[in-house]
């Protein structure tokens, strides 16, 4: 079956074979396609400090497993070198200090690099800031690079312009140049639950509301809140920016739909996971990257090395920790950070989808997950990171799916005083919608606190006593929720906070 690639569809799953052009007619990949503006950028991301501190971490992560600043082993440094989307510019600047003879340009479409005047001469004079949109024709020459680096754009690609941007990348490489690209599949990280109210088509969704940010609903309260939504009714407070109809269809809705409500699940996240997806959708942006890249990159080069995907584990809320260290004992198996990234010949490779077990993760290694925990956590902020960069865009798709949804199954409140810094959030007259984002939104957030966990780490790695004070909001959070939530909601699925892989690409 052939595959073309359009705006107007949900981007493609490949599943890599031995031949990545296996069912594939390459021709149409490169009709026009198309539909953005020209200079228009195409990202649902706020670029922020936060998100540059774990860049760095990233970098410090990936060449402590490589022992390098790449996963290729050169035979000597490359002449001229691109770092395409540089952000801040740390990469190209350390890639300046280590190769003394090399020339490197690093672009990105923000001005946010450091002056040359606050670099040492020998760096700054070999180092260039370009400013340009990467989807766009590349201001460089034919053939002006050995060595085009590019890392985590897959937010900022839409599906269909990965081909054109891939040959344009090939037209500005050497002959025998290289090409390195890090990616990762767009992971909304949270846990399974066994319930899933999240029916956006028949209107039956899982919400939020507005109360304080760390305790979470009895089914008493819930009852009290379908109330109170009443009586917003009765006073003549308008809702039709939420449900799309006429205020006095209400109350024979809610009888409808919440006759027999069940108490709400904090730990059920599908709401949001439901709004990333379809933001990914509406950016035409590939969920499942990892799957289509080497299709992708086999159309511009025709030998590329790679490594089976790196899956780092979501890591496990405090309660589960708490189970775990009481029923076993942590495990010693070590695992080799060098040999996570060891590179062969794509065509080599086994199918990974169809072979779980060839995949080289975290886990791969028995019980190892436990010497991996530091990994995860991080691994894990920066994931939790990156989606708070695009929460207005959620909060977009969200808006759309929900938007005529006159009362979200589960509205979580609570008739506890406020406990925490977030808890002055107050409903908004206009769109209350936005209220069950938000409630929603801080449920997740404190859940991925929680099985983060950098309190807890720093003081187990460096023996600090427990901070005098308030305890985080977390952790108030947890403590709030019913045990039988804690422990009997989830799925006992793995789960991914984080899917990583890179792939080395050369030039004929």
């Amino acid at each position: 079956m052939a595959i073309g690639i359009s705006h107007t569809h949900a981007p493609s799953s490949f599943t890599m074979n031995d031949s990545p052009h296996t069912n594939i007619d390459v021709d149409l990949l490169s009709l026009p396609k198309c539909k953005r503006l020209r200079g228009e950028v195409i990202s649902p991301l706020t670029y922020t400090n936060d998100i540059v501190d774990f860049d760095h971490w990233d970098h410090m992560f990936i060449t402590n497993c490589c022992k390098s600043l790449t996963l290729h082993d050169f035979d000597g440094p490359p002449s001229t070198i691109l770092d395409l989307g540089c952000g801040r510019g740390l990469w190209a600047i350390e890639a300046a200090k280590q190769w003394q003879g090399s020339i490197v340009v690093g672009f990105d479409i923000e001005r946010m690099q450091p002056g040359f005047n606050v670099l040492e001469k020998s760096v700054s004079r070999r180092l260039r800031w370009v400013q340009g949109n990467l989807l766009e024709q590349l201001p460089f020459t034919t053939n002006q690079f050995d060595f085009v680096r590019m890392v985590r754009m897959g937010l900022h690609i839409p599906e269909d312009e990965w081909p054109s941007i891939l040959a344009e990348i090939a037209r500005i490489l050497k002959p025998h140049g290289v090409l390195e690209i890090i990616e990762e599949d767009l992971l909304f990280p949270c846990q399974s639950t066994r319930s899933h109210d999240v029916t956006p088509s028949s209107g039956q969704c899982s919400g939020s509301s507005t109360q304080s940010s760390n305790t979470v609903v009895t089914a008493t309260s819930y009852h009290e809140s379908v109330s109170s939504l009443k009586a917003k009714d009765d006073t003549n407070t308008s809702l039709d920016t939420l449900s799309g109809t006429s205020s006095t269809s209400l109350p024979s809705t809610l009888d409808t739909k919440l006759k027999h409500p069940k108490p709400p699940d904090p730990q059920d996240h599908t709401r949001l996971q439901r709004a990333w997806e379809e933001m990914l959708y509406n950016y035409f942006l590939s969920p499942q990257l990892l799957s289509v890249l080497p299709l992708y990159l086999s159309l511009s080069f025709p030998s590329i090395r790679s490594h089976p995907p790196l899956q780092i584990p979501l890591p496990l809320d405090s309660s589960a920790r708490q189970q775990l260290a009481t029923q076993h004992p942590v495990s010693t198996i070590q695992i080799d950070p060098a040999t996570l990234f060891e590179l062969r010949a794509l065509s080599a490779q086994p199918s990974f989808e169809a072979d779980p077990s060839a995949r080289a993760s975290v886990m791969t290694a028995g019980d190892s997950e436990q010497t991996m925990s530091s990994w995860a956590c991080m691994h894990l902020a920066r994931t939790v990171r990156t989606i708070v960069g695009c929460k207005e865009s959620i909060w977009s798709a969200y808006e759309r799916l929900y938007s005529e949804d006159p009362t979200p199954r589960v509205v979580r409140t609570t008739q506890q005083k406020p406990t925490s810094v977030r808890s002055d959030l107050r409903p908004s007259p206009t769109n209350p919608l936005r209220d069950y984002f938000e409630r929603d939104w801080i449920n997740w957030e404190n859940d991925m606190a929680d099985r983060t966990s950098l309190r807890g780490r720093m003081r187990a790695e460096l023996t600090w006593n427990e901070p005098v004070g308030k305890p985080p909001d977390w952790r108030l959070w947890r403590n709030s929720l019913p045990q039988e939530n804690a422990s009997s909601s989830q799925d006992e699925s793995a789960e991914y906070c984080r899917s990583l892989r890179g792939f080395v690409c050369f030039k004929s």
